[in-house]
């Protein structure tokens, strides 16, 4: 069985439409969350999710919406999109976004947004997080989004290692996968990244693939959305 993994659409449609042709034949998508944010086509993403019936976890913007507290939490310019994306998308797609879980067990594995102790909002970016999230994992696998940076965090002999290329890797616990961001990739690549897990072989292959970036600035800057979010996706950053 494959599973195809994607997290942090973002409201990138042309990022999505890539990887949607991208993707090669699999038996279940699955999407670990932040459909909406930043970008500027929310309503055209989230249909396009909800129509192809994927399983979708909540993430941080997603809970934003339809939790005004946490937008305390968000920088202006974040705020300020969640905001837009809450006028334009309607009571129906808020309805979906608010019942979305925060985690799911698929195979025996965990999916969470963010990380196993924190479903939604912690960023694990750094070995001393992973290492504290891999414990709780008892020697299993969580597949996690929200830091729109690919790649697997791994113990060996109680040290903590992180490894990324465009490959194919085994997948042996404890393990933290990331399949990175659809949306707004953040490690120095423009490309939309996600991936595709063999439940049978135990294998995780991360993916690239290369979008219409000037076609999603158009989309940020007709929404008259923060400049910086339209910049941003030439460099990956």
């Amino acid at each position: 069985m494959r599973i195809a993994l994607l997290s942090d659409i973002h409201a990138n449609w042309q990022a999505l439409e890539a990887v949607l042709r991208d993707c090669p034949p699999v038996d279940e998508t699955l999407c670990l969350g932040d459909v909406v944010g930043y970008g500027g086509d929310p309503k055209h993403c989230v249909d396009e999710v909800i129509k192809r019936g994927w399983l979708t976890l909540v993430g941080n913007h997603d809970r934003a919406c339809t939790d005004p507290e946490i937008l305390e939490w968000f920088n202006d310019d974040a705020a300020s999109v969640v905001r837009w994306t809450i006028e334009v998308i309607g009571e129906e797609r808020l309805e979906w976004l608010r019942g979305l879980p925060d985690s799911h067990v698929e195979h025996d594995v965990l999916l969470v947004h963010a990380s196993p102790r924190d479903h939604i909002y912690e960023y694990v970016l750094d070995t001393a997080v992973a290492h504290a999230n891999l414990e709780l994992l008892n020697g299993g696998i969580c597949f996690h989004g929200h830091t729109h940076v690919p790649g697997i965090f791994a113990m060996t002999n109680g040290a903590v290692t992180h490894e990324y290329r465009v490959d194919t890797f085994s997948l042996t616990g404890p393990g933290l996968v990331n399949p990175g961001s659809v949306g707004q990739p953040r490690d120095g690549l423009p490309t939309a990244s996600y991936g595709v897990w063999d439940v049978d072989a135990k294998t995780f292959e991360f993916r690239r693939v290369r979008y219409d970036i000037k076609g999603a600035q158009r989309a940020i800057r007709k929404a008259k959305l923060p400049e910086r979010f339209a910049l941003r996706l030439e460099s990956g950053r």
